[in-house]
């Protein structure tokens, strides 16, 4: 298949920790050829739900990061003060 071949070319700055979430929503239809067009030549339709592309944070200090409410089962024991 001739032609059916595309890919990223990562910004520098990215260096090897590079992640594919860094592709946005629009061009990741045109790499996987759900469109012959780029985003660049078609614009395309967003929808006022559709919140904007983000690059995933995980393994930084933006990371979500979940917290318990529940109390533990098992509590430090804290001597009595005399």
């Amino acid at each position: 298949m001739l032609g059916r071949n595309r890919w990223v070319i990562y910004h520098p700055k990215y260096g090897v920790d590079y992640d594919a979430s860094a592709v946005p929503a629009e061009w990741f239809g045109w790499l996987h050829h759900k469109t012959d067009q780029p985003p660049t030549k078609v614009p395309v339709k967003r929808y006022p739900w559709v919140i904007p592309h983000q690059d995933n944070v995980t393994g930084t200090s933006d990371a979500y990061t979940p917290y318990t409410t529940t109390k533990p089962k098992i509590e430090a024991w804290v001597p009595r003060k005399h």
